[in-house]
């Protein structure tokens, strides 16, 4: 499993098109879930959504960046790093790490992958 781990950094590390992918991805989810918390506390259901849509606007304007990503996923411990190349695996259908550089080679896996990896963080 740590292998597997291993080889997902060394690929985010080395990716320009993971890297231009993530620009939008991060802030976008962050401003979104901002939004809609003071959109519903402001306006209720309505106001939630208006305030997801104007945040994650808001948060693709201003997305920047990605090292931050990388440095936190060196940074997990052991159980937390195999619950995340098990979600990872899960995701590209695969054990392999070959197949996640072919499964990147997309832009909406390339995000799909970057949301995985955001959600897993929380």
């Amino acid at each position: 499993m740590a292998e597997y781990f291993g080889g997902l950094v060394a690929i985010l590390e080395n990716s320009q098109q993971l890297k231009r992918s993530a620009e939008g991805v991060f802030k976008q989810m962050a401003w979104g879930a901002g939004g809609t918390l003071i959109g519903a506390i402001l306006l209720g259901p309505l106001g939630a959504l208006i305030g997801s849509v104007s945040g994650s606007l808001i948060g693709y304007w201003k997305s920047d960046d990605y090292q931050a990503l990388i440095g936190v996923l060196k940074k997990l411990d052991s159980s937390k790093q195999e619950k995340i190349a098990k979600s990872v695996k899960k995701l590209v259908g695969s054990p392999d790490v070959e197949k996640l550089r072919r499964f990147i080679t997309e832009d909406a896996q390339r995000k799909d992958l970057l949301k995985l990896l955001v959600n897993e963080l929380r």
